[in-house]
């Protein structure tokens, strides 16, 4: 006979608790297949600089080096891609991989996209928490700056 199963549960773990610290002015905003979004301080006819989080579910043998490697492939395929800095990093005790990247997209123009992903392995899944962050390209961006802090405050639990 079928048993009921249940999320959560042994089999059906949790997805992992994210905290993070938005700047001043960034508001909650529900994204459709995210876990949550902030956006920034909306100002008429400019870009809302934002960070999306998201969680998947992998395979237990699924690591960081897989998904760092599946980030990088996707933003390598942005149109006008120029990747930046990528290195491992460890934010409040957890591995990270870090990616910047500048792109042109086709409506907003020249983005800056800073991605982070981790990994947190359980029994029976290895769940991957992305934290995407963009806003407009500029080299003295206080939006960029903003994402940054907010990246460097998540901790995963």
């Amino acid at each position: 006979m079928p048993s009921t199963q249940l999320f959560p549960s042994t089999a059906f773990p949790a997805f992992p608790s994210i905290a993070v610290d938005p700047p001043e002015g960034w508001m909650p905003r529900v994204v459709p297949d995210a876990v949550g979004a902030l956006m920034g301080p909306a100002v008429p006819g400019s870009y809302v600089p934002n960070v999306v989080i998201t969680v998947s579910r992998r395979t237990p043998d699924y690591g960081l080096k897989d998904v760092a490697n599946s980030v990088d492939a996707f933003l390598s395929t942005l149109p006008d891609a120029v990747l930046l800095g990528t290195e491992p990093v460890v934010i409040n005790g957890r591995d990270w991989h870090i990616r910047e990247a500048r792109y042109t997209h086709p409506e907003a123009g020249s983005l800056t996209q800073f991605t982070a992903v981790t990994v947190v392995q359980q029994d029976v899944a290895t769940d991957v928490v992305q934290l995407t962050g963009s806003c407009r390209a500029s080299e003295d961006s206080q939006d960029l700056k903003a994402i940054y802090a907010l990246v460097a405050s998540a901790e995963v639990g």
